[in-house]
């Protein structure tokens, strides 16, 4: 049984310093008091109903909340960063309500996207629970691939309009970090880094391939299993508009990463390519040629995206992205996710 807490005494536990400040970002100057009074607020209006307590309070691009209501029932607050727009979300939840209605594990929204007299967008999702389990297992991969490949026959012929567009086709070389205290300023020293990565926008743009809804962030830090079989997966915001070889590219770059237990966080290029394999298999034909450009110059992509961070940060871990990325040049990345 998950031990439940009054919602302010998690928020005091699991906020403090520079986490604190992150979290403003995303519920201003509010206390602790003051947020857990929101969200007590921001329950009864949507729901009709009062906290009987917490269950988990995080921060990544959004701040999720898990409550328990007085009804017993339990569900999900997420309120969204205030970089993203409440019509990429109205998108966002359009693909989402196709995917739930199609039976596919994802969590139903419990209410309507609303929005604070502050300008605060949120949302309250059905709880989905599971286990976390290690990618680096060859069934857990396969799972991974094959759920991936179900959802593009979802979503593969919906319209992506609305979404915002992959972060290989913005104006910015790199998306603004989900976490307030890690800056990606220029810096001589990660030049090398930068460059592969305008690199990989550069092939990724050369090659005209459809757009479809795409999950940017897959992988088992976003899935919860039972068994051997997903059975939810989370972070339906990170839907942007790309075409399918670069949603599997990315994924097979980094669909290992997780911080639950000690694994390594990337995929070897053998582990990478049997998910592209598998994930091909579940799709029925291959990929074409420039698909593959575009599935490597992803991977690519995904671990300096990554590994920029690790580096911004200043303690990065020795199994992941920027190891990774210096272990190897540019081209044999390349040439790894395309063997």
């Amino acid at each position: 049984m998950t031990k439940l807490l009054p919602l302010q005494d998690l928020l005091d536990i699991e906020f403090e310093g520079e986490w604190r400040a992150d979290l403003a970002t995303i519920t201003g100057l509010r206390s602790n008091q003051q947020i857990s009074m929101l969200i007590e607020r921001l329950v009864w209006e949507e729901l009709g109903q009062e906290i009987r307590g917490a269950l988990f309070a995080e921060k990544s691009v959004g701040a999720v909340f898990g409550l328990e209501l007085s009804s017993g029932e339990w569900v999900v607050l997420k309120l969204f960063c205030p970089s993203q727009l409440l019509t990429q979300l109205v998108a966002v939840h359009r693909c989402l309500n196709v995917v739930v209605q199609s039976g596919f594990p994802a969590p139903p929204p419990r209410s309507r996207l609303f929005q604070t007299e502050d300008g605060i967008t949120g949302i309250f999702y059905t709880f989905m629970a599971g286990t976390v389990r290690n990618a680096h297992e060859p069934i857990v991969r396969q799972e991974l691939a094959r759920l991936l490949a179900e959802l593009t026959s979802i979503l593969g012929h919906e319209n992506p309009t609305g979404l915002p567009l992959a972060p290989t086709r913005g104006n910015e070389l790199w998306s603004a970090s989900h976490r307030s205290f890690l800056k990606l300023d220029e810096d001589p020293e990660a030049q090398w880094i930068d460059e592969i990565a305008r690199r990989t926008q550069a092939v990724i743009r050369a090659k005209a391939l459809p757009l479809m809804p795409a999950h940017l962030d897959w992988g088992v830090k976003n899935c919860r299993f039972h068994q051997d079989r997903v059975c939810v997966v989370y972070d339906w915001d990170s839907l942007f508009a790309a075409s399918e070889a670069e949603m599997v590219g990315r994924a097979a770059a980094q669909f290992t990463a997780q911080w639950d237990f000690p694994a390594p966080l990337t995929p070897s290029p053998a582990e990478a390519s049997a998910f592209i394999v598998e994930y091909e298999t579940t799709r029925r034909r291959p990929f074409s040629d420039d698909e593959r450009v575009v599935l490597a110059a992803s991977a690519d992509y995904a671990i300096a995206q990554n590994a920029r961070l690790e580096f911004a940060s200043g303690i990065p871990p020795n199994n992941g992205f920027l190891a990774l990325l210096q272990s190897w040049s540019s081209d044999s990345l390349l040439e790894a996710f395309t063997d």
